[in-house]
């Protein structure tokens, strides 16, 4: 079977199988929603707006005026949209609702076995005493007083933090006044024998009491791999949700019209055309292959012991269908969701999920620079530029007393991005740097235009350069026509002087550089993966892949990253449970492309993988690889070093729409 043949299978599997249409609902009465959340210390309700449904019609549900309505959300001109995301404060519900009058749960449009009941999955965090407070048969409810702590009331209860927080959904940290739920059937049978006791705060003439609770964050600790982490076997289960965009709908249309041919009078000549087999949707190819992998890796962890359910749906690049999704319940469940890849879907999805307390992985690059802010169940597998600099100034501390020169093609360093590089360059390089130099230079350099040829450009450029020392030049731009320009004008100068590049990750992937002055500038370049596939773990996957899928992973397919995220996340989870989330260096196996290191600057953001490779091109042609760590093996080993010439052993470029053309060919 030919690999576009098999993919094609998959899609239509995941089209009958494994998807739920999310569209084509009818126009339903507006009921209360049950999912809540809180913010600045206000609990709101979360309504998605249906077809059919207007201001009045919420308004008159929830009790609230549209003005309270319009000034807790945006509202444009047009007026409602459907899937749009309401908040509607609960304290003017429960002020304007009557003994009478109870809220209604929103009937899941498609039932999910094992759904946490509706108080459960509620958030429970309220300013205002609750009307059941005085008889409710599943929750005590608790108010908070100044100076008390999740801890402290979950031990006065008899109950853990864990149960505390899975009852009020959402909670963080709680302030003075909030009332919060305590599930009767975990409360200590001591609790009815505990005496009550009236405290009185002694405050000073003049001193400031704060509305409240302060609690000072800690510093996490995070544990460094000493060793390898073996899985000879795994119990439980686990849920897990994928979410990529499949485009099964583009992948469906085998056929178009061709339009580009004319008749003799030079009339368009419209012709179906029939696509050929083993053709797929360009945008899907890259997920297929992520795909790939992390079905690979749920069938090596199920051959362990783990049962695995896996629910996977087509998100294609439509919000409306996330939010559908989320609204369903079907993500209810989920003990980890991997995706989805746009930085506006994944921000729903990551939000959600954090008053979940459910892990969400996102397995691609991401624009947004500030998507893990106060979304602390989110795991970036792609570390972000402010790592890759970190990684690319770190590592002129492998360069003491060398020239430092920092060609950049912002003119004033007005980016944001370039300032933040020169900073961190500076530093490090005045630390390492000797007595007698003046530190790192920074060069402007444009590229040659009409006014400004490459003669001009290579002669400013050698009036810095150090013939008695060694030449780091940092490339701080992403520019291709800066960059390209610029390793021209260095690789000329190369007979007079020793000059080495570092750059970004980014400049690997330029086709219209030659690839020799990579080899012959020595370039330094960090990496967030690595796939040596002469390793015994990447052979074992070839043959296992080869056997499922009947052909072989390209050194550039998504196929590698996606088992190494599912198996390194499946199998933390199963083999640490909560501990492997707050604590990612407790698991530690031998992975095919990935050395993750994830970690958190707050406690209220997400986490990062900051585990990135070095790579060095060397002028022997050949590629030194070095880890984030040494490769923690029974036995110790040198650097790993590839021959640059070998098609197995190039770097993980992690493009496949790059090598679709090497790929198509190879299906002949």
């Amino acid at each position: 079977m030919l690999r576009g043949q098999l993919l094609k299978a998959v899609v239509i599997l995941l089209a009958t199988l494994s998807l739920t249409p999310l569209s084509g609902q009818e126009p339903v009465p507006v009921e209360l929603s049950e999912n809540r959340t809180v913010k600045e210390g206000k609990e709101y309700f979360l309504h998605v707006v249906l077809k059919g449904q207007t201001l009045y019609s919420i308004s008159r549900a929830y009790n609230v005026t549209i003005e309270q309505i319009r000034d807790e959300n945006i509202i444009t001109d047009k007026g409602l949209q459907e899937g749009q995301m309401l908040q509607i404060p609960v304290s003017a519900t429960l002020q304007k609702t009557t003994g009478d009058m109870v809220p209604r749960p929103v009937k899941d449009p498609l039932p999910v076995q094992d759904t946490p009941a509706a108080g459960e999955r509620a958030t429970a965090i309220s300013r205002e005493a609750p009307a059941a407070e005085q008889g409710d048969e599943k929750y005590i409810f608790h108010r908070v007083r100044r100076g008390e702590t999740l801890a402290s009331i979950a031990r006065q209860y008899g109950v853990t933090v864990k149960e505390l927080k899975r009852a009020n959904r959402g909670l963080l940290f709680p302030q003075i006044g909030d009332y919060l739920r305590i599930p009767r059937r975990r409360v200590s049978a001591d609790y009815g024998k505990r005496e009550t006791v009236s405290v009185i705060d002694t405050i000073r003439l003049g001193e400031h009491v704060p509305d409240t609770m302060y609690i000072p964050e800690e510093a996490e600790i995070f544990t460094v791999p000493e060793a390898r982490t073996e899985v000879r076997s795994l119990t439980g289960a686990l849920r897990v949700a994928v979410l990529l965009p499949f485009y099964i709908d583009e992948n469906n249309r085998r056929t178009y019209i061709d339009s580009t041919r004319k008749d003799i009078r030079g009339d368009v000549i419209y012709r179906e055309v029939t696509l050929p087999a083993t053709w797929i949707y360009e945008g899907s190819l890259p997920f297929l292959e992520a795909y790939e992998g992390i079905l690979m890796a749920a069938d090596s962890l199920r051959s362990l012991g783990l049962a695995i359910k896996m629910d996977v749906y087509d998100t294609h690049a439509d919000t409306s269908q996330i939010n559908r999704l989320i609204w369903s319940g079907k993500l209810d469940n989920a003990d980890l969701i991997i995706g989805p890849v746009f930085s506006y879907n994944l921000e729903k999805i990551s939000s959600w999920a954090a008053g979940r307390n459910i892990p969400v992985v996102s397995p691609v690059p991401l624009r947004d620079r500030d998507i893990l802010s106060n979304r602390p169940t989110l795991y970036r597998v792609f570390p972000s530029e402010k790592t890759a600099q970190r990684v690319m100034a770190g590592e002129l501390k492998s360069h003491p007393g060398s020239n430092v020169i920092f060609l950049h093609g912002d003119s004033a360093m007005y980016d944001p991005s370039t300032a933040l590089l020169w900073e961190r360059v500076r530093k490090v390089a005045e630390e390492v740097a000797p007595f007698d130099t003046i530190g790192p230079l920074p060069y402007w350099y444009t590229g040659m235009s009409s006014r400004r040829d490459a003669y001009s450009g290579v002669a400013s450029l050698e009036n810095l350069l150090s013939p008695e020392r060694e030449n780091i030049i940092i490339l701080a731009s992403k520019n291709s026509s800066v960059i390209s320009s610029a390793f021209s004008a260095i690789h000329s100068l190369l007979r007079k002087y020793d000059i080495k590049v570092i750059g970004y990750p980014e400049v690997r992937e330029l086709e219209t550089i030659d690839l020799k002055y990579y080899y012959d500038l020595e370039l330094f370049i960090p990496a967030e993966c690595y796939v040596d596939l002469e390793s015994p773990e990447a052979r074992a996957f070839s043959t296992s892949f080869m056997k499922k899928f009947q052909t072989e992973p390209m050194a550039g397919s998504f196929a590698w990253r996606g088992f190494d995220i599912a198996w390194y996340f499946i199998g933390g989870m199963a083999l640490y449970g909560n501990n492997f989330l707050t604590d990612p260096g407790l698991f530690n196996p031998v992975l095919l492309c990935l050395e993750p290191d994830f970690r958190r600057d707050s406690r209220s953001d997400g986490y990062e993988n900051r585990g990135m490779f070095i790579l060095h091109y060397r002028k022997d042609m050949t590629i030194e690889v070095r880890r984030p760590w040494p490769r923690l093996l029974s036995e110790e080993e040198s650097p790993v070093f590839h021959e640059a010439d070998s098609a197995v052993t190039d770097p993980f470029s992690g493009s496949s729409v790059r090598s679709q053309g090497r790929w198509a060919g190879r299906q002949n």
